[in-house]
């Protein structure tokens, strides 16, 4: 398995079709866009489940949604006994400066990885063709001596995407040649058991969540001192205050759902998930079509991507039809 990473608008959904030589997943930042996906591709002779997820940087999904979901597949992934290869982060070179959501996506990334998985990560800049040769390698001279030096100091490899086919194979190579890894986030969740919100990727995240509730707190503490000291006759603006004092509840209330939701232990609950599964007609299948078939309660296979899942079983005496419908139209 292969996993792509990036803000929204770095050409993840591009690249992996690209890679499938179709458009299997939506490209653009729509709803279905901001879910991760799965398509399987093959490159030479070798089969690769191929990840798209979405950036921290989405505005309709917070980043404790994204972070569980990455966590599901990642767990999932580890506890089934697929082999993770690396990570393709993907970077837009036409980029001006590293955006706070860059910025943020890249951080909690480092931290699902941990330091020793790093040499499995490709930092790709791509949109080479929307701008000037000269301006390009300054940009990416930029990165690799500021925000990305410490991982290219870890074994991290810098390289471009021009946006072709043959590119794209040539990058999936070079993580297809390295020895399989193990990222901390699925230590801490699988082999330790432990919460979200104790793995280095999820106090980030808590901790900015934190941030935001006490900044809800303060703004409603504010309004009912507002409010307190209104004159009798200003109802109108006392209506005001009040409306907005229920609108700053509510958000208050929806980020202590998102840190609720980080206080999961989702390595295993993932684990209890897949021993119910392969108790029923999992345990009879081959290989891949269970693997398929046991990762589809995590992740989403998209129907464009049907066609590459027959291709891998190919001369194996198992009818793909039989999990046709977890290859789902977006």
């Amino acid at each position: 398995m292969i996993v792509v990473v990036g803000v929204t608008g770095a050409g993840k959904s591009y690249f992996i079709n690209t890679v499938a030589g179709k458009k299997v997943v939506p490209e653009g930042n729509d709803l279905a866009s901001c879910k991760c996906a799965a398509v399987p591709v093959t490159v030479g002779r070798t089969k690769v489940l191929l990840v798209d997820t979405p950036g921290f940087d989405e505005a309709k999904r917070s980043d404790s949604e994204i972070l569980s979901e990455i966590a599901e597949i990642l767990s999932a992934q580890y506890a089934v006994g697929v082999e993770l290869k690396g990570i393709i982060y993907l970077h837009r070179i036409t980029d001006i400066r590293f955006t706070r959501g860059a910025v943020k996506t890249l951080d909690i990334f480092k931290k699902i990885c941990g330091d020793l998985a790093l040499k499995n990560v490709l930092l790709v800049t791509s949109r080479w063709g929307e701008v000037d040769e000269d301006l390009g390698s300054k940009r990416e001279r930029e990165l690799r001596e500021n925000f990305w030096a410490y991982m290219l100091h870890k074994g991290s490899t810098l390289t471009r995407f021009h946006g072709d086919k043959p590119g794209a194979a040539a990058l999936m190579s070079q993580l297809l040649s390295k020895d399989t890894v193990v990222l901390d986030l699925q230590r801490d969740l699988v082999d330790e058991g432990r919460n979200l919100d104790q793995t280095s990727a999820g106090q980030y995240v808590d901790d900015g969540l934190e941030k935001k509730m006490r900044e809800y707190e303060r703004a409603i503490a504010d309004l009912d001192q507002m409010k307190r000291e209104l004159m009798e006759e200003d109802r109108a603006m006392k209506r005001r205050i009040q409306q907005d004092c229920a609108d700053e509840k509510a958000r208050l209330q929806k980020t202590e759902g998102e840190r609720e939701n980080l206080r999961r232990p989702v390595g295993s609950e993932v684990q209890v998930k897949i021993k119910g599964k392969r108790s029923g007609i999992y345990k009879y299948l081959p290989f891949i079509p269970a693997v398929v078939g046991l990762m589809s309660t995590f992740v989403r296979f998209p129907g464009g991507a049907y066609d590459q899942f027959i291709a891998w079983l190919e001369g194996t005496p198992f009818d793909p039809s039989m999990l046709a419908d977890i290859f789902l139209a977006f």
